[in-house]
């Protein structure tokens, strides 16, 4: 009977354990002075490696019009490696983006190094590569227009990126143009 009663206790907690975010969560840490910080509010996006934006573990704050592969346990002390920020690759759990910019994030190093192949044939083939991609799920893409884009959780709706993210590229104020150019 005491078993019954552990195992339904510790049933009634799933969901109190999925909705974490509402007691720690990305608005709360925005609210928190994220909002004033100007390396924040003046960068493109901000990349954790834990979920609902916990700023006291490893972050990442992606410049404007910054792009690039992210480093891992092995290539952060490469010198050869043209990886940037902390070793957060295969390791984002949760992201923001800024008002007027767009992030671009894929699952493989070579992710943003292919796109620009064949965006520098013509925007059709970027175009086209960039659809493969996402159909694919080896990328995907977020806007923020008026205010942040918050994804507390990309386990929740993007499972197959969750923990898989190399690669990025960030654009701001890019009005009307397409992605790629």
């Amino acid at each position: 009977m005491k078993l019954l009663v552990l195992l339904a206790g510790l049933v009634g907690l799933i969901p109190t354990i999925s909705s974490l975010c509402a007691i720690q969560g990305c608005d709360k840490w925005w609210n928190a002075g994220a909002r004033n910080n100007p390396s924040i509010t003046g960068a493109c996006a901000v990349l954790f490696d834990e979920n609902c934006c916990k700023a006291s573990k490893t972050f990442y704050i992606v410049k404007k019009e910054e792009e690039g592969k992210l480093c891992g346990t092995v290539s952060r002390f490469n010198p050869l490696s043209s990886c940037v920020g902390p070793r957060i690759k295969d390791d984002i759990e949760s992201l923001v983006v800024m008002p007027g910019c767009t992030l671009e994030v894929w699952d493989k190093g070579s992710g943003l190094q292919n796109a620009k192949k064949e965006e520098a044939k013509s925007y059709n083939a970027g175009n086209y590569k960039d659809n493969v991609d996402r159909y694919k799920r080896n990328k995907l893409v977020f806007s923020a227009s008026r205010t942040i884009q918050i994804v507390e959780e990309i386990n929740d709706d993007f499972d197959d990126m969750d923990e898989d993210i190399e690669s990025y590229r960030c654009r701001c104020n890019q009005g009307s143009r397409p992605i790629g150019k």
